[in-house]
Parts: C-alpha cells; sequence; structure tokens
C-alpha cells in the first residue's frame, strides 16, 4: 500500500514531505485548480454549498447534512486500495488532461495546458520519469534511473 505525502515549495524553498494519507488508507489528493475534477468525483462543484444557501435558501445548518448526502450518494470512488501501479498513472494522466481540456472550454483564456509530465515514485525504484518533454538533445537529458534516496524518518 502506498503512502501519500506533500511538499511545499514556497519561494524557491522546499519544505519537509508531509503525510497526507497513511498506507491503510486509500484515495487521491488534487489541488491548484480543483473544479474539473471536483465535479467528477463527487457529482457536484465545489460551489454547491453556496449556491444552496444563496439560491435555494437551505439554512446554514442543514448545508453540511445535504453535503453529506451529496458526497455519499454522487460520488464516484476512482482510487481502489492495491490499485495496479500503471492504473495509478493512466488515472492521473486523465484527470490533469480533463483539467487541461476543460479549461480550455470554458470562457476565457486557458488557465491550464500544455504538455503532461508524469513521474512515478515507488518503494523499489524510487524516482522514475514515465513521460517528458526535453527541452534539449536526449544525450543532455537522459531519462536515466533516479536512485531512492533513504531519509531518516525523524
Amino acid at each position: 500500500m502506498a503512502e501519500e505525502y506533500q511538499i511545499v515549495i514556497d519561494r524557491g524553498e522546499c519544505g519537509p514531505p508531509f503525510l497526507l494519507r497513511p498506507a491503510d488508507h486509500s484515495g487521491m489528493t488534487w489541488n491548484g485548480q480543483p473544479e474539473a475534477i471536483s465535479r467528477l468525483i463527487f457529482g457536484f462543484a465545489p460551489e454547491t454549498p453556496r449556491v444552496l444557501a444563496d439560491h435555494l435558501g437551505v439554512p446554514n445548518e442543514q448545508i453540511g447534512p445535504v453535503m453529506e448526502v451529496l458526497t455519499n450518494t454522487l460520488s464516484w470512488q476512482l482510487v481502489q486500495p492495491a490499485m495496479p501501479f500503471q492504473d495509478a498513472i493512466d488515472l492521473a494522466e486523465f484527470l490533469v488532461d480533463l483539467t487541461i481540456k476543460s479549461s480550455r472550454f470554458l470562457p476565457g483564456a486557458p488557465t491550464v495546458g500544455g504538455e503532461i509530465e508524469i513521474a512515478a515514485v515507488s518503494k523499489h525504484e524510487g524516482f522514475k520519469w514515465i513521460r517528458r518533454k526535453h527541452y534539449f538533445s536526449r544525450d543532455l537529458n537522459p531519462e536515466d534511473f533516479i536512485p531512492r534516496v533513504e531519509h531518516d524518518e525523524h
């Protein structure tokens, strides 16, 4: 089973890995422009609570229970425990592509786009590029194996 970590890079400074999801839980986390993925996974937009309150007059104390019912009945569980590694890679690529394409067709300038680069990190292989754009010749931009870096658990 995989663990999920987040690494925040702020103004060029890389913080330590932060455990988001331990190995005994499965799921996924997304950030950036969440609208398309949230609609796909949850079955509704992130703005739904505000719409319920502002346009339908749902009282604030009922928003939480309504959202729980919507989440429990409409959500798709795309990540499964012990999901094959290639399926996880394919799902991540699909979700990025979904975000790029939805941004393209919404009014206004696209806010997400370009080539999708994919890297995977596994316990046995460490960091490995799956798909990567090349700015220079392949001689200067190799796709060799990058070994796993051991770190203290403290």
